[in-house]
């Protein structure tokens, strides 16, 4: 049976060679002199990853270090406690061309198979394989339960983001007492950037007072597939209505609904006088979405791009925004 551990590209290497395996590996080539590392990147697997999802995630960062170049090390926990205390290791480095001939940017991953027994070890090991100097990142994928996060303290509080998606994780990560709160991203949120910049600007057309004024609920239906998105994206619109003078405590609506559509995605303010009206309905399938609004100056109508950002993309605008 494949393990997450074996579906990942690499050279396997003892513990205890994995600096010196990299330093035979850019022995004697270009980007031995040119590499230079941006950050450090822990993407964490939890219980629930299968090894395609593995190696899926694992090319999201490849890609990634297309832009950031960065030194990752994956971890891969056991699924069975054995008694053992081994730690496996894989090095894989891996150069891309930039700009120009001059732009050279590299990536190396550590990947570390580890069963229940090594976790005490874990955090040393770890420290060994990141650079020195560089800021930390910590992604936490497909876990099962947040409180086996809790073992891994270190990684929640010397991290400059924490990172995991509501959309595959415990629903516990939300109400999970994270020691780091501030740094905590969550990538269903992350994704929806383009909708949100979309819906921004046509909102901010109209007087924040025309906004919010007789507003009596906000409706967002999605698809199946999209429910955290769609939390997120209501739960930024909850903040945004409040900068905009409403109050949520004084009988106000919010409501998030699946729908039986393979596209559609579509948020709605309705107020009570019946006259003023907002409506973006997007079809995610062809990327496009149509405003309808009249807040008391009159109707408009727009036709916008309407995607989510892609899954590198995502995990960029989660660590630096």
């Amino acid at each position: 049976m494949t393990t997450v551990f074996d579906a990942l590209p690499g050279m396997e290497v003892s513990a205890g060679e994995i600096n010196p395996g990299f330093a035979r590996l850019w022995h004697d080539t270009a980007a031995e002199e040119q590499k230079a590392m941006q950050l450090n990147l822990v993407l964490h697997f939890g219980l629930a990853t299968e090894p395609a999802d593995a190696l899926e995630q694992f090319q999201v960062a490849r890609r990634l270090a297309r832009r950031y170049p960065c030194r990752a090390v994956v971890l891969c926990p056991w699924r069975e406690d054995t008694g053992k205390v081994e730690i496996r290791a894989k090095i894989y480095g891996e150069c891309f061309m930039g700009h120009s001939k001059e732009d050279t940017r590299c990536i190396e991953i550590v990947a570390l198979s580890y069963p229940p027994a090594a976790k005490d070890f874990l955090q040393d090991q770890v420290s060994v394989c990141l650079t020195p100097d560089l800021p930390l990142y910590y992604w936490a994928h497909r876990f099962t339960s947040s409180r086996r996060l809790a073992n891994y303290v270190y990684l929640l509080t010397r991290s400059q983001r924490v990172m995991f998606d509501s959309a595959i994780v415990s629903p516990d990560a939300l109400s999970f007492s994270w020691p780091k709160i501030s740094a905590v991203r969550d990538l269903a949120y992350s994704r929806t950037l383009p909708l949100r910049q979309n819906i921004g600007q046509f909102l901010s057309r109209y007087a924040p007072a025309a906004i919010v004024g007789g507003l009596k609920s906000v409706t967002i239906r999605h698809r199946a597939n999209l429910a955290a998105e769609a939390n997120c994206l209501l739960g930024w619109v909850k903040k945004g209505l409040v900068r905009c003078g409403a109050s949520t405590t004084d009988g106000m609506a919010f409501t998030v609904s699946p729908l039986d559509c393979p596209s559609c995605f579509s948020l709605e303010f309705t107020y009570a006088d019946g006259h003023k009206t907002f409506r973006w309905s997007a079809d995610m399938d062809k990327n496009v979405a149509d405003f309808v609004g009249d807040l008391g100056t009159g109707r408009t109508t727009q036709t916008v791009g309407a995607h989510l950002l892609l899954p590198e993309q995502a995990l960029s605008e989660a660590m630096f925004f």
